[in-house]
C-alpha cells in the first residue's frame, strides 16, 4: 500500500467490481477518460476484473484508492505498458464519484503513483493522454510538476458528434524528483 495524507493507494481487489462497472457505464466519465464507449455487463467487467487481477506479466499495474477519512472506494489508478528496458509507463486514473472530485484526490494520487514508478519501479518516464476539453486534468497535470506537453493527435477521438484533439504529456523522473523535494 502507498499511504498519502488523505488516500491510500492498494491493490485493486474484487469487492471494487460493482462500484468500477458503475463508473464504466458513466458516460460523463467516459468522456473525461476516453473509455470505452459500449455498455458493460457486470459479467464482462468481472472477465476484465479478473485479467487485471491475475496479470502476472508484470506490465500492468493497478491501485484502488481509498480515502483514509471514510475507508471509502473512490477511483482507480494505474501504470500500463510498463517497458522496463526503456523505463516507460503510461498512466492514467479515475475519480469516480462527484462528490469525491475536488477534494485533492487528484493531486495526491499521481504523486504516490509517480513516486512508486520512479523510485520503486526504476522508470524515467511517464506519460499520459488527456482529451481536449478536460481543464481539469490539463492543470492536475500542471500542478504535478515539470510536466512535458510532448505531443497532439489531432482530432483523434470522436464524442458528441465531434473529434476532439488528444493531448500527450509525460514527466520525466528527475523533474518529478526535483519538485518533490
Amino acid at each position: 500500500m502507498l499511504k498519502g495524507k488523505i488516500i491510500i493507494l492498494r491493490p485493486l481487489k474484487i469487492e471494487d467490481l460493482e462500484k468500477t462497472n458503475e463508473w464504466r457505464n458513466n458516460i460523463e466519465l467516459l468522456k473525461l477518460t476516453q473509455g470505452v464507449r459500449f455498455p458493460k455487463t457486470l459479467e464482462m467487467d468481472k472477465e476484465w476484473f479478473d485479467n487485471v487481477l491475475n496479470d502476472k506479466s508484470n506490465r500492468n499495474i493497478y491501485f484502488g484508492i481509498d480515502a483514509i477519512e471514510t475507508n471509502e472506494f473512490v477511483g482507480i489508478i494505474h501504470l500500463n505498458n510498463i517497458d522496463y528496458i526503456s523505463g516507460t509507463a503510461t498512466w492514467g486514473f479515475i475519480i469516480g464519484d462527484k462528490k469525491n472530485q475536488g477534494k485533492g484526490i487528484s493531486n495526491e494520487a499521481p504523486r504516490l503513483l509517480l513516486n512508486y514508478a520512479f523510485n520503486v519501479l526504476n522508470l524515467r518516464k511517464v506519460f499520459g493522454y488527456i482529451i481536449s476539453y478536460n481543464k481539469a486534468a490539463f492543470f492536475m497535470h500542471l500542478a504535478i510538476g515539470d510536466v512535458k506537453h510532448e505531443g497532439t493527435l489531432k482530432q483523434h477521438i470522436f464524442f458528441d458528434g465531434l473529434y476532439h484533439d488528444v493531448l500527450i504529456f509525460s514527466i520525466f523522473r528527475e523533474d518529478f524528483l526535483k519538485n518533490e523535494i
